[in-house]
């Protein structure tokens, strides 16, 4: 049976209700009122502008220059303005309406609905349901940013005492070190066990301060750390991480070995990133696996991508663990971990480094056998030395 146009109009208006008050950040909900306004064929150009102490604004079908400023839309409460554009807009269309969004008593946002002609006759009914729709998300958004506004603090309280912990770590550590020195004099058994112990825990803390800093500067979501490309070879990264590991493997009889493929490209990527995502991999394959066990870190070229990886022979990994791992603080509970040290953030970070490379991390694992776990790299846009050349001739093939 086919359904009439309110029908449809109530069914798309659900649809759009449902998909605002499940935005997760205040641009994703604006975004998606702004694109279900664009869909009428009268409508030419939609903007949202933030009134009061916010002055962002987002546009449709306009550069968001062009959007006046709060003064000039001069709107009032429960008051939807329609008429003639000003003069310097008339070249957008020459009608549009301003829908004034009250909250808490005052007007927080306008939305600005540009017409290709003049009113028509059931353009009331039209604009009042954009308001309603407007104020359903800006209610919604109240939410959203005071949960932006806490993720925030709190990742600039982060950025703070991870700062500050660094420079008394390095004195501690500095200081530490020198009571192994022939120039202090020679320790006793117990004294040097003391000065082991102290050293260790005083490595934990650095290693989870770093892993915290770099969880929250590498965020796909809330990050701030911006790239720092340079030309890498993926080979000699490979190698070098192995050769650093060599001795912590060797103290607990484990074979650590490379295999990389002979086509490897030479890539334009952050190494700082890399290496710090193929360390964490190696770090928790050599803390993980049992004495005696097999480590192959490696390296090859997939559908369009350089995929690096870290394989094991150690316990596995349960299936209903597999999808959790690379989620923030996730670690896996079992008795024969108990005696390794960890923040739960690694995994978190590696998926982070490949995500803002524009690709991703997963590991396959069976349970008794040992795990795989990956990240790869697509071979394009920036990851390329050249942005306008072609992929080198041993990845094309």
């Amino acid at each position: 049976m086919m359904q009439s146009p309110q029908q449809v109009w109530n069914q798309e208006l659900r649809d759009l209700l449902l998909a605002l008050v499940q935005c997760q950040t205040t641009e994703d909900g604006i975004q998606k009122l702004l694109r279900h306004i664009m869909m009428s064929d009268e409508v030419v150009a939609v903007f949202w502008r933030w009134m009061g102490d916010r002055t962002e604004v987002l546009a449709q079908g306009l550069p968001v220059e062009q959007v006046p400023l709060s003064p000039a839309l001069n709107v009032q409460r429960g008051a939807i303005i329609s008429g003639d554009v000003p003069t310097s807009l008339q070249v957008i269309a020459p009608e549009w309406a301003l829908i004034p969004l009250d909250f808490d008593e005052k007007v927080q946002a306008v939305v600005g609905v540009f017409f290709a002609e003049q009113a028509a006759e059931d353009r009331k009914e039209y604009l009042d349901t954009c308001a309603y729709a407007g104020e359903i998300l800006l209610s919604h958004l109240q939410h959203v940013i005071h949960y932006e506004q806490l993720i925030q603090n709190q990742s600039q309280f982060v950025r703070v005492v991870t700062h500050d912990l660094r420079t008394p770590l390095t004195s501690m550590l500095g200081f530490t070190s020198m009571l192994e020195s022939p120039q202090v004099g020679e320790l006793n058994e117990r004294q040097a066990y003391y000065v082991t112990k102290i050293l260790s825990g005083i490595n934990q803390i650095t290693k989870l301060v770093e892993n915290i800093q770099d969880a929250g500067r590498y965020d796909p979501e809330t990050g701030f750390y911006e790239l720092d490309r340079t030309f890498t070879d993926v080979m000699e990264l490979v190698d070098r991480t192995v050769s650093s590991y060599l001795v912590p493997a060797e103290k607990q009889n484990i074979k650590l070995q490379a295999a990389c493929a002979d086509n490897l490209p030479i890539m334009n990527v952050d190494v700082g990133m890399l290496d710090r995502a193929l360390t964490n991999l190696v770090d928790n394959a050599i803390k993980y696996v049992p004495d005696g066990g097999t480590v192959t870190v490696g390296a090859d070229v997939r559908d369009q991508h350089v995929v690096i990886w870290v394989q094991d022979n150690g316990y596995g990994i349960s299936e209903e663990n597999l999808t959790k791992l690379f989620q923030r603080h996730f670690r896996i509970r079992r008795r024969e971990h108990k005696r390794v040290k960890g923040s739960g953030l690694g995994l978190f970070i590696v998926r982070s480094v490949a995500i803002r490379h524009g690709g991703d991390a997963w590991v396959e694992s069976i349970e008794g056998e040992g795990s795989t776990f990956y990240f790869k790299i697509p071979l394009k846009g920036e990851n390329l030395l050249s942005y306008e050349g072609t992929l080198p001739v041993d990845v094309e093939q």
